[in-house]
Formats: structure tokens, C-alpha cells, sequence
């Protein structure tokens, strides 16, 4: 269910001859001939919405949706490809895995895109979007108008959730989000895919990889106490194992087992460009992975930041451990003051209330 008062704004909002010049421009702006980081083939998707959409918009036609099957056939005819035996199946088999992997790398890009919009002149984005269907009809595929700004509906707060101390809501800045190469060299050996500059996928078999080397890795932790116990039995206590499995718990093994509980922590700074700001990792179950048949559940981890407007002085709000006064928990602080301006911090809300001194409100 969503809060109606974050609904998109209608196409309305931006004269048809707007968009199909901005379809333009995009269509430019993605070209693999320009940049190397458009000629994956899920792009080739993007590039046959946006030349569908030019072609109806200089007709004065409000560009319609396309059925997957016109979707890749789009798709194949801006490669040059024949398409003549193309059926409903065959093209279902090609979009659906290149749809998501569009879905994920737009959204990482958002950032990029939006710099370039606004100093191109325009005041949104055109997103792919997806319709899906009953009945086993086709999905329809069409590109939404989103202003600067207008952000997928949030989830709506339970009841009496907005009685809490200056409620704010959190949302996703991509601006600058990707794994740096330390990052990624982390995560290989664990068999994660990239999915995207900000993402890698494990599914499969291969899911349980992580998990072994959890155990592993617990295993290596209890190995200094398991010496330092047996050293205790001949009357001499070993403190310099218990250090070692002491450091070694809260450094490596404490985020990963606070991750798999959590499922979303601090990121550290070797997943990141040094240059960027805070960010965290976030493991993002895949529902779509288990909906077609023979298909096992998979999951996402994705590097994300969560920001908010602060309800108290309008700063901006960022997420950061909780320490000892809010041990094991995301907390959001204001970089204007950070030491009053503190809230919490709940993922699937995406929202957070004041965690100050409530005895204040009543003076």
C-alpha cells in the first residue's frame, strides 16, 4: 500500500514536446559508441523505449506501452538483427533477465543522469517502467515522467506512527554510489556476481557459499579460545589468544554475522571509494528470483545511502552507527548537530522519529 501523498507527478506536469526532445538527448546521451558503460544488452531495452517515444511524440502521439514481444523486437531492430521469427516466448525468455538488470543500473545511475538532465535544461528523468499483467497477458513496458525530486511512493506508516516526536522519512541518494575494486576483490571469492556498479548477485547453489565461510570463519574465531582453554587446564592463562579471537569476532566476523541478522550495516572503506561519502550495505532479498518455476531464491548486496531532511533545522540527515547509547542499531544524525539531532532509523519504512529527550516537548 502507498502513501498517496508521494503518488508521481501525472505527464502532464511536462509538455509532450519536452520529453521527446529529452528522449532525444538520452538516446544521445547513452549511445555505446559515446561510453563503454552502455553497451551491456539490457541498455538496448532503454534505447528502443526512448526510440519508440521520439517517433510517436513528433506525431503529436502520447507515446503508448509496449508488449515484450515489440519491446525486443524494438530492441532487435536497432541492432540491425533480423526478427521475423520472433515469438511471444522467445522474446519473453530475453527481456525478463535484461529488464532487471535496466531497472537496477538506471537507478544506480539516477545521480548521473539527473546532473546531466539539469544542465541540459530539463527538470526530469524518463524512466523505464514496467506493467505487469494477470492472466498470463503480456507485461506492458512503457517510460514514466519523473520530476527532480518525485521518488517511488513510500510505505505507509502504521497507525499512530506520525504522534511520534518529528517524524522524517528517509530516501536514497545514488549520487556517487559503486564498489571499489578492494570491494569487489572481497566479495569474488564468496561467487557474488556484479550486477551492477552498486550491486552484486549470488543465487542458486552458490548461495550457500557466504554461509560456509560464515562457518569458517566462526570456526578460525573459536580456534584461539579453544588453545586458550586448553592452556588453562595446565594452570596458565593465555590472554594473547583471547585477544586475537576477540579482535578477529569484532572486526571481520561481527558485520558480516550483523549483516546476515540486520540486513543492513554501516559499509566499510574498503567497499567504497575513500573519496565518497558514508554509505551502507544492504543484503536485499529477490522475490523474483523464485517466482519462475525450477528457479531458487537468490539475493542482492548492494551498497545504498540513506539520507532525510531533518525536521528540526531542515540539515541533512545521514545514517550512522548507533555505538553504545543505541548498540547494534542505524541511527540517523543531522550534520548540523549531530549530537541533538539524532533519530531512528526503520528499512522497511524508510522512516524515522526524534530520539531526544521527550520530557523537553512539555516545557
Amino acid at each position: 500500500m502507498s502513501d498517496l501523498s508521494d503518488t508521481l507527478q501525472s505527464e502532464g506536469a511536462c509538455p509532450l514536446p519536452k520529453r521527446v526532445e529529452f528522449a532525444q538527448w538520452l538516446l544521445r546521451f547513452v549511445d555505446p559508441d559515446r561510453s563503454s558503460d552502455y553497451r551491456d544488452a539490457f541498455w538496448d531495452l532503454l534505447r528502443a523505449l526512448l526510440t519508440q517515444y521520439q517517433g510517436d511524440g513528433k506525431d503529436g502521439i502520447e507515446p503508448s506501452s509496449l508488449s515484450t514481444q515489440d519491446l525486443w523486437r524494438w530492441a532487435l531492430d536497432g541492432r540491425g538483427k533480423p526478427f521475423d521469427d520472433l515469438t511471444s516466448e522467445k522474446a519473453r525468455k530475453r527481456v525478463n533477465p535484461h529488464w532487471s538488470a535496466l531497472e537496477q543500473s538506471f537507478a544506480e545511475l539516477q545521480g548521473r543522469f539527473t546532473d546531466a538532465a539539469r544542465k541540459a535544461g530539463f527538470t526530469g528523468l524518463l524512466w523505464p517502467t514496467k506493467d505487469k499483467s494477470e492472466g498470463g497477458r503480456s507485461s506492458a513496458y512503457r517510460l514514466e515522467w519523473r520530476p527532480f525530486g518525485a521518488s517511488t511512493a513510500l510505505p505507509t506508516l502504521p497507525v499512530d506512527y506520525e504522534k511520534q516526536p518529528f517524524v522524517l522519512r528517509y530516501r536514497e541518494d545514488r549520487s556517487s554510489l559503486r564498489f571499489s575494486l578492494l570491494g569487489r576483490l572481497f566479495l569474488w571469492p564468496l561467487l557474488f556476481r556484479r550486477q551492477g556498479e552498486a550491486s552484486m548477485r549470488i543465487d542458486g547453489v552458490r548461495r550457500y557459499v557466504p554461509a560456509v565461510g560464515l562457518g569458517l570463519m566462526i570456526l578460525l574465531a573459536g580456534l584461539p579460545i579453544v588453545i586458550a582453554l586448553l592452556q588453562l587446564g595446565k594452570g596458565v592463562l593465555e590472554w594473547g589468544w583471547i585477544a586475537v579471537a576477540a579482535v578477529f569476532f569484532w572486526f571481520p566476523l561481527r558485520p558480516l554475522m550483523r549483516l546476515y541478522d540486520r540486513f543492513i550495516i554501516m559499509a566499510s572503506p574498503v567497499f567504497y571509494p575513500f573519496s565518497e561519502k558514508e554509505c551502507q550495505v544492504e543484503l536485499v532479498r529477490d522475490p523474483e528470483a523464485a517466482v519462475p518455476p525450477g528457479r531458487q531464491r537468490g539475493y542482492n548486496l548492494r551498497l545504498v545511502r540513506y539520507v532525510a531532511d531533518c525536521p528540526l533545522c531542515g540539515g541533512n540527515v545521514s545514517l550512522r552507527d548507533g555505538g553504545l547509547g543505541q548498540f547494534n542499531r542505524l541511527i540517523g544524525c543531522c550534520d548540523e548537530e549531530p549530537g541533538e539531532h539524532v533519530f531512528s532509523f526503520d528499512r522497511k519504512l524508510r522512516a524515522g522519529y526524534w530520539l531526544g529527550d521527550r520530557g523537553l516537548l512539555n516545557h
